[in-house]
């Protein structure tokens, strides 16, 4: 969370709708230039007056955001490994490049081990004896 003076500023700037949904996805208030959207209709935005590491940022377009979502290039902006967004670059995809996957972890189609050994123990059978 930011400043008191600072979260009034970008309510004005950004407006009371917008605001209150980064509010509800962030937890905090930004406005900025929008940069570009990727394939999955994630919008990217920047500004420069922000402080260090703060200043570019992503609204996702899913309900349940994942790092996964966002495309390769995209995230490399985000990261300031390159300077230039992709909308500017002169990305060729290569042929090795496959879709991403999602991250299955937490539901069913989450990866499980198993073990195709045999127990080198075997569990305790309690015998009972019938009551007299």
């Amino acid at each position: 969370m930011s400043t008191i003076g600072r979260t009034i500023k970008n309510i004005m700037k950004a407006g009371p709708a917008n605001s209150l949904k980064q509010m509800n996805h962030i937890g905090d208030t930004k406005w900025g230039a929008l940069i570009g959207t990727d394939r999955n209709g994630n919008k990217f935005f920047e500004n420069n007056d922000e402080v260090s590491g703060r200043e570019r940022w992503v609204e996702f377009a899913s309900v349940e955001p994942e790092a996964a979502d966002i495309d390769p290039a995209w995230h490399m902006w985000l990261a300031r490994i390159v300077q230039e967004p992709p909308t500017e670059m002169n990305i060729k995809p290569q042929k090795w490049w496959g879709e991403p996957t999602p991250n299955f972890t937490g539901t069913t189609k989450s990866f499980r081990t198993y073990s195709t050994t045999k127990p080198k123990v075997s569990a305790w059978e309690p015998t009972v004896r019938a009551r007299q």
